[in-house]
């Protein structure tokens, strides 16, 4: 093939030789694995004259997008990702993508990524791939990036420079088209993250001297705005252009929607996240629904302004492919939103163009929707039947038309979509949210859970085990007959479908096979997620209902569920289409962690492999029933740390051979294990925790404070109020981060006892409790300077994430009956912390954390200060 033929004219010879491979019915359904028939001399002539419903009657055919595209996203570390930034890996990889891309009618190229490769093996790369590009005949863009602070992305603008930002803008222009002088479009991306933003008129301002400075250098060249998601963010100096948001009583636009405010001639990419169509309930990134979205492009429309639509084939974290679940329901949302924006397209008098596609991996059946958006793209009007069809074809084999396997399998595909329709789109849950039931099936990571807790939330939560086991009457009744009859409905639906599609496995032809086990596995993956996160919630309810039995009986059902959840995961690890380092290779700490080229240490199934999102769960339930926290191996554990006088003190051993060693308690005497409880007497004080214990040729430092006092207090995980830092955004952070704390006044010698307890169970470790003396004078208390460790979260290895307090002080009124109603603190906050919370728990690099940061708090990001001023107030319930 020549590859200086224009992009379309290249792009036209290869459809055509990929249509008649489809007539001959190979189906192109993954890079790295296609469905090929063989096929008799008289099969194949009855085929070739078979037009596929991309050809319908063998016209001729105008697609309805003009540009069609597929984003493998390269911030996040997809299984091929080196065979896109590393010259010593196989370009193999990155050519057979491309190569997808078009037998599925895409014309827009994967190029160079991210990655860990030095300069020179990045750059060779790049230039492979432009080579590649050109070869196949696809057409170029370039851009510019205004703001960005996440997953490795870097600003090319930067307003504290003294040159002027609109020359800096011009010149970023300039020097990008003149490395792409055959670009067709130049994209613009605004904002720096998903939590912050930046003012809106200088940036609407920011967007059109971008395009204006991109088409003096190439005029009428097509621009493309981004439009990001996030809600939930007014702009002040914009309105809402007619379609309410509902995220803001004020009539304004949300922040990424400005890029509508901009020129009308400025194309506008929109994007949308994770399975959610253009109408209905959406509440995920501070959305309330993304109708407002289409209500901006049907208005942006009837402007004639350039769009694109860019919704999502998996979110993969925390939410769907890395849990894992198997979701046609996806398949149902895209063509749903196709649907909905037909009278948009061009053949229709509208302005939508283009239609692009988020990826983050294509195991567990996360290729279908990619695949049938590639048939839509080409032609609208196909149905959802039409792609299913498609996708089911290796059912039937060489026959032509419906065989009895499809229909069976057609039938049972329509179930499942229509079931989770209703239960993860419409339904509501126990407290109300409609859609609120999918929180059962997904994951958590400590990032979605504050976010959430923050107004920062990108998705509802589940509520907490403690919390249901806290449930009042009228709370617990909804919970049991909403939630849990849903997931335990929901179970026994998978299974059976399972059991209807495995029960074709001896009527189809044997090419059928990996195709029918991808969908079987998916199945059987989400009932068996239902039915593990059900028994967990029965085990805890029992419990707390004092009914051994049942929990006993609701535990081995757990346990039973994450067996088979391990089983179906190693089979499915089998039929990976790439190589197990580059799909689940190395671990989640830094120890064991490979590096890829991402802001994340792991890979896109990593979690996957190791039942994360599955064992945190399980194992939260197992210290519950357990009655505590479960023992570390070289960790003594002395409970409670801080309670009332005369309470005594549980001490648990490490479960190591040999222990010898004995721990010293101050005043109160010394314990040798196995000795496990210890008298604290009738007098308050205050007692120092010191001991070494040693076994198995380890030494095991003990240290910490026990603490007996009659004047008790505590503040609940809730009850921190911020007045510094100022920022709202960074007060609502911090204050949802903070665990809860239990306070002690030992009088007798003048001492603050600060204990964290971080699993809010009220019942406090020797290791996580503090002291500091105070002084009391007219009916207050100050004390003295301290330094504390407040863990807020833990990271995606299991280590923990913590916020270090310097020379804090806290005060608060002392009467005879104890504390007053809260303790003020102030002091400072390590800004070395916060930058590796943001790492962990959010994705960001440490520039970006830093940069954010810097916003949040209002310091310089080239020149941080160690620390920023902490103000706060604890506010206190009994003890």
């Amino acid at each position: 093939m020549d590859g200086r033929e224009h992009p379309a004219v290249a792009a036209v010879r290869q459809y055509a030789a990929y249509e008649v491979l489809r007539r001959l019915g190979t189906r192109f359904y993954h890079p790295e694995q296609e469905y090929v028939l063989e096929l008799t001399p008289e099969q194949l002539q009855q085929r070739i004259v078979v037009p596929t419903i991309l050809q319908p009657g063998g016209a001729d055919a105008i697609p309805d997008f003009a540009w069609r595209s597929w984003s493998f996203h390269s911030a996040h570390p997809l299984e091929h990702l080196e065979a896109f930034s590393d010259g010593d890996h196989p370009i193999d990889e990155a050519e057979r993508v491309n190569d997808w891309i078009v037998a599925n009618r895409g014309n827009r190229f994967r190029g160079a990524g991210r990655g860990i490769a030095d300069v020179d093996a990045a750059s060779r790369r790049a230039a492979e791939l432009d080579e590649l590009r050109e070869t196949l005949g696809f057409a170029r863009g370039a851009g510019i990036t205004l703001h960005n602070q996440q997953q490795g992305a870097t600003a090319e603008i930067d307003p504290s420079l003294d040159t002027p930002v609109q020359k800096q803008i011009a010149e970023v222009v300039a020097r990008n088209l003149a490395m792409a002088p055959e670009a067709e479009w130049f994209g613009i991306h605004f904002g720096p993250t998903e939590f912050t933003t930046t003012p809106d008129l200088e940036t609407v301002q920011w967007i059109e001297w971008a395009a204006a400075a991109a088409r003096a250098e190439r005029p009428g060249i097509a621009i493309e705005i981004n439009d990001h998601t996030t809600g939930a963010q007014p702009s002040p100096n914009f309105d809402d252009l007619g379609c309410a948001n509902q995220t803001n009583d004020a009539g304004r636009i949300d922040y990424y929607d400005l890029a509508f405010h901009t020129d009308p001639s400025l194309g506008v990419s929109v994007h949308t996240v994770m399975f959610y169509p253009l109408e209905g309930d959406a509440r995920v990134y501070a959305q309330r629904s993304f109708a407002h979205k289409l209500c901006l492009m049907q208005r942006a429309s009837a402007q004639g302004r350039p769009l694109t639509y860019f919704p999502e084939g998996s979110w993969w974290l925390s939410f769907d492919n890395a849990v894992p679940m198997y979701l046609p329901l996806y398949l149902a949302t895209r063509h749903r939103d196709i649907e909905l924006l037909r009278p948009l397209l061009a053949r229709n008098g509208g302005s939508l163009t283009g239609h692009r596609m988020f990826d983050s991996g294509h195991e567990w059946g996360y290729w279908q929707q990619d695949y049938a958006v590639g048939l839509w793209a080409w032609n609208a009007e196909l149905s959802l039947d039409d792609a299913l069809g498609e996708i089911l074809d290796p059912l039937c084999g060489a026959e032509l038309g419906m065989c009895e396997g499809k229909a069976e399998a057609l039938a049972v595909m329509h179930e499942v979509i229509d079931h989770q329709r209703e239960i993860f789109l419409e339904r509501s849950d126990g407290a109300g949210r409609p859609g609120g039931l999918y929180t059962y099936f997904a994951g958590e990571d400590d990032a979605d859970v504050i976010a959430a807790a923050s107004g920062l939330e990108f998705r509802p939560v589940r509520p907490s085990f403690a919390a249901t086991m806290a449930y009042g009457a009228d709370q617990r009744a909804a919970f049991e007959s909403i939630d849990l009859a849903a997931l335990e409905a929901s179970a026994e639906a998978h299974a059976g479908w399972a059991t209807r599609m495995t029960d074709l496995g001896g009527s189809v032809p044997p090419a059928a096979g990996p195709w029918l086990d991808e969908i079987i596995d998916g199945l059987a993956i989400v009932g068996t997620r239902a039915r593990h996160t059900a028994a967990l919630y029965r085990a805890v309810l029992a419990y707390a209902d004092g009914d051994e039995v049942a929990a006993a009986d609701a535990w081995a059902r757990a346990e039973a569920a994450l067996e088979d959840a391990a089983t179906i995961v190693a089979r499915r690890e089998a039929a990976y289409r790439y190589p197990a380092a580059q799909t689940f290779g190395g671990g989640l700490t830094p120890e064991t962690a490979v590096p890829n080229g991402t802001t994340y240490p792991y890979r896109v199934h990593t979690k996957t492999h190791l039942l994360t999102y599955w064992r945190n769960r399980h194992d939260e339930v197992a210290t519950i029933l357990e009655g505590g926290l479960p023992t570390d191996s070289g960790r003594v554990s002395i409970r409670d740390a801080l309670a009332d006088i005369g309470e005594p003190l549980d001490v648990t051993w490490p479960d190591l051979d040999a222990l010898e060693g004995e721990v010293s308690f101050g005043a109160l005497g010394t314990l040798q294990p196995p000795a496990g409880m210890l008298d604290t007497g009738t007098a308050p004080g205050v007692f120092p925790v010191d001991g070494l214990l040693v076994a198995e040729d380890r030494e095991l430092p003990v240290a910490g404070y026990v603490a007996r006092t009659s004047v008790l207090a505590r503040t609940p995980r809730d009850g921190l109020t911020l007045t510094e830092p100022a920022a709202p955004t960074a007060q609502a952070v911090l204050s949802s981060v903070f665990p809860a704390i239990e306070w002690g006044m030992v009088a007798v010698s003048g001492q603050l006892v600060i204990a964290v307890d971080d699993d809010d169970d009220g019942v406090v470790e020797h290791d996580a409790t503090f002291v500091t003396d105070v002084v009391v004078a007219a009916g207050q208390f100050t004390a003295t300077p301290i330094t504390l460790e407040i863990p807020v979260a833990l990271g995606s290895g299991g280590l923990p994430v913590a916020v270090t307090l310097r020379a804090a002080v806290f005060s608060g009124a002392s009467n005879s009956d104890g504390f007053g109603d809260a303790i003020d603190a102030e002091g400072e906050i390590e800004i070395d912390d916060l930058v590796r919370a943001l790492v962990e728990l959010a994705g960001f690099d440490e520039q970006g954390a830093l940069d954010t940061l810097a916003s949040l708090l209002g310091f310089d990001a080239a020149s941080p200060p160690a620390t920023v001023p902490f103000a706060a107030r604890f506010a206190l319930t009994g003890g």
